[in-house]
């Protein structure tokens, strides 16, 4: 098997159940109308948008249990290729509720199974058996594990010259930040918490990218939903504002960010432009109901409406 260009590091998976449920009231009976069981979790979701886009990628997960089983299983149905570490914990399961009335989703996640320190050490020597163009840490750590395991991957890999790119957030994310991985890719709010500043318009994310930028990282970049992605490195400062779409379901839009910003930098574009591919995976993907769904041919068809500005 060719070296994939994306090693997709999950250290907390999921199996997603989506429901489609019109006029949805709490504490009310109601029929679901659709139903779709997929693998899930932040890393997931990018590898399946990896594989929409053409992008090489493997995906390393810690599963466990009938749901880890499954998780596995779909997985391969969907050619996604997964390498596995097996743990004693069931692996969680996420719930997307999707109200089409009025366009509003409900996420309920699981924690998600402890991890013993052995089954943290065999997660990430598997992880590091895998060589890849990128490392991209993605999503929450499972009860067990201090916050600090990541930063030390991180650390790890820096140290045997791999890039490696963060998408998590809260205590995970100012240890990893530390450890000073290649890019650091989060939403506005996961920032604000990391800052402790408010981030409430694209103003607050530029001063924010700043100074997280002034910090070390080579590459900050902080999606804002329909307001777009702002984005700094050594050479550019760019806003990427995506165009008027139909939403039918934001979750999973800023996995297939990520995957379209590490095809774009593993493919050598410059900031201006991998922000540009990367926000027209998202918006693609905001038009699918799966999480990480991304159809190449939309998206490819909104990269030249995606405005780009410098800053």
């Amino acid at each position: 098997m060719p070296q994939p260009t994306l090693c997709i590091i999950t250290p907390n998976p999921a199996l997603d159940r989506i429901l489609i449920t019109p006029e949805l009231r709490l504490g009310a009976v109601r029929r679901v109308a659709e139903a779709r069981v997929t693998a899930g979790g932040k890393g997931l979701n990018v590898g399946r948008a990896a594989k929409a886009i053409g992008t090489s990628a493997v995906v390393c997960a810690p599963l466990g249990g009938l749901t880890g089983q499954q998780v596995a299983w779909l997985a391969a149905q969907e050619g996604i290729p997964i390498h596995t570490v097996a743990i004693a914990g069931a692996t969680r399961v996420c719930t997307l509720i999707v109200d089409p009335a009025t366009g509003e989703v409900t996420v309920l996640n699981e924690a998600g199974p402890h991890l013993s320190d052995r089954e943290w050490r065999a997660f990430t020597d598997r992880v590091l058996e895998i060589a890849a163009e990128w490392y991209l840490i993605c999503g929450s750590l499972p009860p067990g594990p201090p916050p600090s395991v990541l930063a030390e991957l991180v650390a790890t890999l820096r140290q045997q010259g791999r890039r490696v790119m963060v998408d998590t957030s809260g205590a995970v994310l100012a240890e990893a930040v530390e450890a000073k991985p290649a890019v650091v890719k989060v939403n506005g709010e996961e920032l604000a918490a990391l800052l402790r500043v408010s981030i409430t318009s694209v103003a607050d994310a530029q001063r924010a990218v700043l100074k997280l930028h002034q910090r070390g990282i080579e590459v900050v970049v902080v999606t804002l939903g329909a307001y777009g992605a702002v984005g700094i490195d050594e050479h550019d400062r760019v806003i990427a504002i995506p165009p008027q779409i139909p939403v039918r379901n934001p979750i999973g839009c800023g996995d297939s960010f990520l995957a379209g910003l590490a095809r774009a930098f593993s493919n050598g574009h410059n900031l201006a432009a991998a922000l540009q591919i990367a926000t027209a995976c998202a918006a693609a993907d905001a038009q699918t109901l799966a999480p990480g769904a991304v159809d190449v041919a939309t998206a490819q068809a909104l990269i030249d409406h995606v405005a780009i500005n410098y800053w």
